[in-house]
């Protein structure tokens, strides 16, 4: 859409850079403004931090720094609103569900979101993927609900209740003949889900009995990961069945020549099913942290590890829990206490990019251009991808047992050695 309108563009520093009439230009990823007099500005939408919008103004706050006043758009100012709402809302769905299929779009619906508080989402479109339900607002941000965080639902006075494990609600009403068939397939997908994650735990353990499967399966619903004890105490017999597992899928190896640096009861291994039903095989992956209140020892690590079971170029990567010049704490409880609770950070943010690694390895330079643009929203989105993304050490490349196993020793050293965050480990012979 075209609209007509003044703006202020500011930095930092709240310095004007460029302010007067202009028409304005939304796209599908970007908005062109083009003033009376001077050069066009062409703005990402990727690069939108925040949009708020009142008293006929609209406030953008953009990445990385500064801030667009919009306003005086006259009658055009309420579809202008809804329109960048809706064209960014789009931007971080297709940048966010990484390639999720669509199973259900244009559920309209009044939304309440309740939390301590409740929050009016206002007029929303409803939209339900492989994994997760959206609530697109037409004149707030979008909210993103993952069928594992679904306790269940409920129909209240003609409103569809979905309760979350964490104690929070969402209200939808006004959806009309919606009502049923959302609730069923929400229902059926959340189901679907649970299902899949049981029929993982009883392929690697088939001997466990049912209240022991449905137990396991909550653990490690897609991509959630669970420790040694957490596991023999849901469904006994399991850890050692996914240890087996991890062998089968060619990492057997590694995780024993990691377990015998970690804290074996800090290790923690998920697996998950694939997207799309072509994709045949599981995905199982382990995360071990190495440290020690020596801080000679090599480590201040957590080590991530996956496969598909396939012979594919695979690699380690490996994550600073603590910074470099705390490390490492005098008390070993609280550094367990602390190692545990990033490994669970990390896989969730793991989780949240489909367990992608070009997001948490690539340069600023590299996520410049267009065919990675989506991971930088990713990033901003995504607060457990940003902390991956800080605490990344480097990687080592599998080309031979015996080498991968130097490269582990080399990395950890220099990560103890170090006393800058921001150095990142790399073979000399990898180049730039």
């Amino acid at each position: 859409m075209e609209v007509k309108l003044r703006f202020s563009l500011v930095d930092l520093s709240e310095k004007v850079v460029s302010m007067g009439d202009a028409t304005a230009t939304l796209g599908a990823d970007t908005l062109l403004l083009a003033p009376s007099s001077g050069g066009p500005l062409n703005l990402s939408l990727r690069d939108f931090a925040s949009i708020e919008e009142g008293e006929y103004r609209i406030a953008i706050h953009l990445r990385p720094s500064g801030s667009l006043l919009l306003f005086n758009a006259g009658f055009k100012y309420e579809d202008l609103a809804r329109s960048l709402f809706r064209s960014v809302n789009e931007l971080e769905l297709k940048d966010l569900l990484m390639d999720e299929r669509l199973l259900k779009q244009g559920v309209a619906a009044d939304g309440t979101y309740v939390t301590s508080t409740r929050n009016s989402l206002g007029r929303c479109e409803v939209r339900l993927y492989e994994t997760a339900m959206v609530v697109m607002p037409e004149q707030t941000r979008l909210l993103h609900l993952k069928f594992r965080d679904v306790l269940g639902t409920d129909v209240n006075d003609y409103r569809l209740l979905v309760k979350l494990e964490n104690g929070e609600t969402l209200e939808l009403e006004k959806l009309g003949g919606e009502l049923d068939p959302l609730r069923k397939m929400l229902t059926d997908s959340v189901s679907g889900l649970s299902a899949k994650a049981q029929t993982m735990v009883k392929d690697a353990h088939p001997s466990a009995d049912l209240a022991g499967v449905l137990r396991a399966s909550q653990l490690l619903k897609d991509g959630r990961t669970a420790n040694r004890y957490d596991l023999e105490q849901a469904c006994p017999g399991l850890w050692t069945a996914l240890e087996k597992k991890l062998s089968g899928y060619g990492i057997g190896e590694e995780y024993a020549f990691l377990k015998k640096s970690s804290n074996p009861d800090l290790i923690r291994i998920g697996i998950k099913r694939p997207l799309h039903a072509e994709e045949a095989k599981d995905y199982i992956f382990f995360l071990a942290p190495v440290f020690s209140t020596d801080g000679k020892k090599g480590g201040n690590a957590l080590a991530f590890e996956a496969s598909f079971g396939e012979d594919e170029g695979r690699a380690t990567y490996f994550f600073r829990i603590w910074s470099r010049k705390d490390y490492p704490l005098p008390d070993a409880k609280v550094m367990e206490l602390q190692a545990d609770q990033f490994a669970q950070e990390l896989a969730e943010g793991l989780n949240a990019i489909n367990f992608r690694r070009e997001p948490i390895y690539l340069t600023e330079e590299a996520l410049s251009t267009p065919e990675r643009s989506r991971y930088r929203y990713a990033i901003m989105r995504i607060p457990q991808l940003r902390l991956l993304r800080e605490r990344f050490i480097g990687k080592v490349m599998h080309s031979s047992p015996e080498q991968w196993k130097e490269d582990v020793a080399a990395l950890l050293a220099f990560n103890v050695a170090q006393k800058d965050d921001d150095s990142t480990w790399k073979k000399a012979d990898e180049g730039k």
